[in-house]
């Protein structure tokens, strides 16, 4: 099980041997305004539900290893037309390239996985179509555009992975570095708004042509 143990210099090692105990810091982080009578950085309605997801902390773990592998790649970094051709993603697709098998609908194991992939590719994602071309073929799922900025400067979704990730850059856990993921991006829409404007358009004369092409079966 995680957890944290604390060192002679006052620090703290978080493991996945140790006993899952909070431990209580004195030292008081800048970014910490409120000073002894802070909130406790695991308080506050579904914060402790995403810390025990091992699931979720499996998959992002597993994401952000397969991310870090892109982020040199000249396809991935490429502007334009190659570089978008290359981060388009299904959730499929990235299941294959994280588990190196496909996703088995008879696998109890992979449903729940599966269940929770969506919301991390979103959250890495610039955008999301609802349906569209992935590798000049025509896709009804859900394609996600991943995004390598938004993996290097967004903190992990998973509670306990951001831990780690703190950890890492020697940062303490307070409540403001350990607020939820805002999980708002849903299909088809984008995170520029401009991007998010044009998507609605072209659902707009999508629909348009759709309902003058089948107009005369109406009546």
């Amino acid at each position: 099980m995680p957890g944290f143990t604390t060192t002679d210099d006052g620090g703290w090692v978080f493991s996945l041997e140790n006993k899952p105990e909070i431990p209580d810091l004195p030292v008081h982080d800048p970014l910490d305004f409120q000073g002894p009578e802070r909130p406790g950085y695991l308080e506050g309605p579904g914060k402790w539900e995403n810390y025990s997801d091992d699931i979720l902390y499996e998959l992002e773990t597993l994401l952000r290893r397969w991310l870090a592998t892109k982020v040199d790649d000249p396809e991935w970094t490429s502007k334009g037309g190659k570089g978008i051709r290359a981060r388009k993603h299904t959730c499929s697709m990235v299941y294959q390239h994280l588990y190196g098998k496909p996703w088995d609908v008879k696998d109890k194991a992979c449903q729940v996985r599966v269940r929770r992939l969506p919301r991390l590719l979103a959250y890495y994602s610039t955008k999301v179509q609802k349906e569209g071309i992935v590798n000049g073929k025509k896709v009804t799922k859900h394609i996600y555009h991943l995004s390598l900025k938004r993996f290097k400067n967004v903190p992990p979704y998973s509670l306990k992975l951001r831990l780690e990730w703190l950890q890492e850059q020697g940062r303490l856990p307070v409540w403001q570095n350990m607020k939820l993921p805002k999980d708002d991006l849903q299909a088809g829409q984008a995170r520029n708004p401009r991007t998010n404007e044009n998507m609605r358009r072209r659902r707009e004369k999508a629909r348009e042509r759709y309902n003058q092409r089948y107009s005369d079966r109406k009546h």
